[in-house]
């Protein structure tokens, strides 16, 4: 009897988890244009965006990025690259991203690897809040399969309005 009740429910969560027509996927609720969320008095703790392309992983046919901007008590901002439907892979010493400006600048970002190891966490150091602020487009380069096969993800981050 307990084999069949563990599979009923799951094929229930199964059922559940598969709703993607029902409503709008990852990507589509994360969109591709500036979002806050969170603080008090008008104050947002985070914005994000998702990026305007993706990219099809041995993982995820829909996989695409995100990057997430959090300002300090100090006034500096944190920035967060995430990957969304592939594993997140970098070397560990020197977690870094490859970024391009829409002016074919490009530099590499270095920070740790976030908690969920889904992403990059950017200290105010590396001066990507700078670089996102001054950018209409930004390209960032990340590892998407195995043999560190790459993909670039193009983000549009003109208009971000996050306050000190």
């Amino acid at each position: 009897m307990r084999p069949i009740i563990a599979l009923a429910a799951l094929s229930l969560l199964a059922a559940c988890s598969s709703g993607g027509e029902d409503g709008p996927t990852q990507r589509q609720q994360i969109g591709q244009v500036w979002k806050y969320e969170g603080g008090a008095a008008g104050q947002a703790k985070v914005a994000y965006i998702g990026s305007a392309n993706s990219v099809q992983t041995p993982t995820a046919p829909d996989t695409f990025a995100v990057l997430l901007v959090q300002p300090m008590s100090n006034g500096e901002k944190t920035v967060t690259v995430k990957l969304v439907g592939a594993p997140f892979q970098c070397d560990l010493s020197a977690c870094a991203v490859t970024v391009s400006d829409g002016k074919g600048e490009s530099e590499t970002w270095t920070g740790r690897l976030t908690d969920a190891k889904d992403g990059v966490e950017l200290p105010p150091s590396q001066k990507a809040y700078e670089t996102i602020a001054a950018s209409e487009q930004i390209k960032v380069d990340l590892i998407v399969g195995p043999k560190d096969e790459t993909a670039a993800f193009t983000f549009n981050v003109a208009g971000l309005d996050l306050p000190a």
